[in-house]
């Protein structure tokens, strides 16, 4: 008795060591967890599989794109690549399956075979059949993994778009505006006077960019969301024929026809080729000119601050001159605007202080400034006590006075447009509201009301920004760019600058 009791004791712990030592080795095996009820009185441990992950890096090719359930990805493919990066925390090797359904019922229109089976951690990828995608149309694909037990992973779902069709021919119109307007089969302008040209696609709503060269050298110009076109300035080195050719790209990537415009540049200006000074130096004393190379300088207690898109947007690269001091401004050494012919003058300005007249940018004259663009405390409509004005003298001594009737707010931005029509005989002030931060205005200016002036006085100082003639009615506040014109813009020139286009 006494000896199968100790035989019976001595089975059982033989037993529970090798429960034991199974459990301990089961434990050292990667991706394999026990479950409950293992040990001496329970049932033998068991490995538990976990599912696969979500699908990672999942996205299409023709163009790449990355996943989103909301907004659909254009592609310019009817047989894109789907992809995902697929991955288990058990390291178990995974297949994958893709599966694409129309995007406004949901049904099903394709479902791929499971991809062969690959590492934890592998990119599987399937290509669309042909015939089964349609041009215009919108569609939803999803991807799920699956391990060898059957596990399967997350559905991840992905909007898209095919967009086949490239876009038409575009337009290539001059537009009026800087130095010389460049028409087609033509001949105007002359070395170193800017042209502005228009691009726009009709019948197309979705271009993204226009590719397009100057004799043969290529560049790319965006288009602003919300705008119908894109606008780019061109400077000429040389006088006789040139070409330019532009093509639209729409937002899946499709390039359009090539559209040739031919023009020629005379070997002499004949229009005033005008100045842009952006003022994104952000230091030194001098701002240099971007289209005629004429140099401002400043005064040595002006300093630099953000302009105006670099306070309102967020864009660091924004600088603009700071005018806090009575002797803070910029001139240049000779006259830029052809004050007895047609011109224009904007600025981007900021204001700090109100209730007296200030200038924002002038240009001497014999006897006194030949014109000036800012503000009036005396020339405004009977419901504003200060108002933006733009002054112009005639030959016969006296002045003319254009005003705009939006309001002078002490802390908002303005786009400020004095623009002189001396075919017409009339100026004119127009204003946009940029507002603040906290304030945003609106990028469309409001049309000044024409004044007659017949006769614009001729003007042989310097050009002037922050002060009149001799440093009077100063300015106070930013002042983030200034450009001019030897002719009349138009609309669309004072949209682009109100838009953060200077």
């Amino acid at each position: 008795m006494h000896d199968r009791s100790s035989s019976r004791r001595l089975a059982t712990v033989v037993r529970a060591l090798a429960v034991g030592a199974l459990t301990g080795a089961l434990a050292l095996v990667p991706g394999v967890a026990l479950a409950h009820g293992g040990g001496p009185s329970g049932h033998a441990p068991r490995a538990v599989n976990h599912a696969p992950d979500r699908p990672a890096d999942v996205g299409t090719s023709g163009p790449e794109s990355s996943c989103s359930s909301s907004t659909a990805a254009a592609l310019r493919s009817a047989t894109p690549t789907l992809r995902a990066t697929l991955s288990d925390p058990d390291g178990d090797a995974l297949r994958g399956t893709f599966q694409v359904r129309d995007g406004r019922t949901g049904r099903l229109l394709w479902s791929s075979r499971a991809t062969a089976a690959q590492a934890s951690g592998s990119a599987h990828g399937v290509q669309v059949p042909e015939g089964l995608l349609r041009d215009g149309r919108a569609y939803e694909w999803r991807v799920q993994a699956r391990d060898a037990k059957g596990r399967t992973s997350p559905v991840v779902r992905c909007r898209i778009a095919v967009d086949v069709t490239a876009p038409g021919l575009p337009t290539v119109a001059p537009v009026e505006g800087a130095g010389a307007v460049y028409a087609e089969d033509a001949v105007a302008g002359g070395i170193g006077v800017a042209g502005d040209f228009r691009f726009e696609a009709p019948g197309t709503d979705d271009v993204a960019a226009f590719l397009y060269a100057f004799d043969g050298a290529p560049a790319q110009v965006d288009v602003v969301p919300g705008d119908a076109g894109a606008t780019v300035t061109w400077v000429p080195t040389s006088a006789g024929p040139h070409q330019l050719t532009v093509q639209a790209v729409d937002v899946a990537g499709n390039v359009g026809p090539e559209r040739l415009y031919r023009f020629t540049v005379t070997a002499a200006p004949t229009a005033p080729a005008g100045a842009r000074w952006l003022l994104d130096e952000g230091q030194g004393l001098t701002a240099t000119d971007t289209r005629a190379g004429t140099t401002l300088t400043l005064t040595p207690s002006t300093t630099w601050a953000d302009g105006m898109a670099a306070e309102l947007w967020g864009t660091t690269t924004d600088r603009a001159l700071l005018l806090d001091e009575a002797d803070d401004g910029a001139s240049t050494a000779g006259p830029v605007v052809d004050t007895t012919g047609s011109f224009s003058v904007a600025t981007v300005v900021r204001v700090d202080a109100d209730g007296a007249p200030a200038t924002v940018v002038s240009q001497d004259g014999a006897a006194g400034s030949a014109f000036t663009l800012g503000t009036s405390t005396t020339a405004c409509d009977e419901e504003l006590t200060t108002c933006w004005a733009f002054a112009v003298a005639g030959t016969g001594g006296d002045t003319v006075v254009a005003t705009s009737t939006v309001p002078v707010s002490i802390g908002s931005w303005y786009g400020v447009f004095g623009v002189r029509d001396a075919t017409s005989g009339v100026l004119r002030v127009d204003v946009c509201h940029l507002g603040t931060v906290d304030e945003p205005g609106s990028p469309s200016s409001l049309t000044g009301a024409d004044v007659s002036l017949d006769v614009a006085a001729g003007s042989d100082g310097p050009f002037r920004v922050g002060t009149a003639q001799e440093g009077s009615t100063p300015w106070v506040g930013a002042v983030s760019g200034v450009q001019t014109w030897g002719s009349v813009i138009d609309v669309t020139r004072e949209r682009l600058i109100c838009s953060g286009r200077m």
